[in-house]
């Protein structure tokens, strides 16, 4: 069972798989929304043999469930352990035990910036080494020039809190931020009360429309030269390497979100499977494929992502995708992202949302950052 995102790349897949097996036959169900599909399928206790899915913590109440498969023999049987990093590993993972094949990597700390614009104002945004030394730089811009510094989407709350999770690992460190999702957020909440004020800065120098600003309007005012920066995923660059007139390292560019150089903060994709089936040679055959260099190469060159093994041939793919690989491969963590399902619950990550709605109307550092430690901390 398949998503109606990444239409195109899961038709790759699917190619090379039959190329692969022509003799295995597999029948998938396109579906716009594959989650709540997948959770009536499985209260019917007729689960689909396979789906796609966040892995991570998004996979909890299915592991809670004890309705996910063991897949740990499809890592040991081929050489995924090999060329995985601990990242993709760790969301794959419950107790030591495999439960899915990470397909696809998006990051989430990209900073993009508009090449002339920065160029015109002197700046090297490889420089800035912090989330409040970028507050600083954006207040600069917004006082002493004529340009905007950073569009700032906030229409919906999930911008706002990939934008806050992003300056909580570029300001406090990856050590807080593992603190903070793995039921310490009590104890660092100085640290989540900070990340959140220097968000506080952001808006306050970001365009007065910002709170109806969607992500997709706002990346394309990026492309029409609006902005000297734009936070987001790198799947926001899908749109840049579709204008003809933004081109990579001539028109724009990235770097790490400030403070977060060797980290690779990863949305990711992954195939689970149920735990029972009545074919489970065939669900094995199909997951090693997911997890081969083959199968990855033809899937992330359709999706614009990078593949989680280490060792994909990627001379077909984007520049900017070419470096995005690099990235990961030479980075020391790869951080599970809090907005997008894998470092948090579901309903973790439905309270965060909510208190990020809380934060656009009041700016309340401290008052939001209670509701932060609320959702995340058991123990508080």
């Amino acid at each position: 069972m398949v998503g109606g995102d990444g239409g195109a790349a899961l038709d790759a897949l699917f190619e090379g798989f039959s190329q692969r097996h022509p003799d295995v036959s597999m029948n998938d169900v396109a579906d716009e929304n594959l989650s709540l599909e997948v959770k009536s399928r499985i209260l019917k206790e007729s689960p689909p043999d396979v789906w796609m899915e966040w892995p991570g913590k998004n996979l909890k109440p299915y592991e809670d469930a004890s309705v996910l498969g063991d897949v740990t023999a499809v890592w040991e049987d081929s050489d995924m352990e090999q060329y995985y990093l601990d990242g993709p590993r760790e969301a794959a993972t419950f107790d030591g035990t495999y439960r899915a094949v990470p397909l696809n990597i998006h990051r989430i700390n990209n900073l993009f910036y508009d090449v002339r614009q920065a160029e015109e104002l002197g700046l090297d945004p490889a420089t800035i080494d912090s989330p409040r030394a970028f507050a600083e730089e954006l207040r600069r811009i917004d006082a002493e020039t004529d340009h905007t510094g950073m569009l700032f989407p906030m229409k919906n709350p999930w911008t706002v809190l990939q934008m806050w999770e992003t300056v909580l690992l570029g300001e406090h460190g990856h050590e807080t931020f593992r603190g903070v999702t793995d039921d310490a957020a009590a104890a660092h909440r100085r640290a989540i009360v900070d990340a959140l004020d220097i968000v506080r800065q952001y808006a306050e120098v970001a365009t007065e429309d910002k709170l109806y600003l969607s992500l997709t309007d706002a990346n394309e005012r990026f492309v029409d030269g609006e902005s000297v920066f734009f936070h987001q995923g790198d799947w926001a660059a899908g749109a840049y390497t579709e204008s003809a007139q933004f081109d990579y390292g001539t028109h724009w560019d990235h770097v790490p979100f400030p403070g977060t150089d060797g980290l690779y903060a990863m949305n990711m994709d992954a195939v689970i499977a149920a735990n029972a089936t009545d074919n489970p040679e065939t669900v094995s055959t199909f997951l090693s494929y997911v997890g081969s260099a083959d199968g990855q190469k033809r899937f992330n060159q359709k999706k614009g992502s990078i593949p989680p093994r280490t060792d994909v041939d990627t001379s077909a793919f984007t520049p900017f995708l070419q470096e995005q690989q690099t990235a990961f491969q030479q980075s020391t963590a790869q951080p599970l992202s809090i907005t997008h399902g894998l470092g948090v619950r579901p309903d973790q990550l439905i309270e965060l949302k909510t208190a990020m709605s809380s934060f656009v109307s009041s700016w309340d550092p401290e008052a939001v950052a209670d509701e932060v430690v609320a959702a995340l901390d058991t123990s508080a």
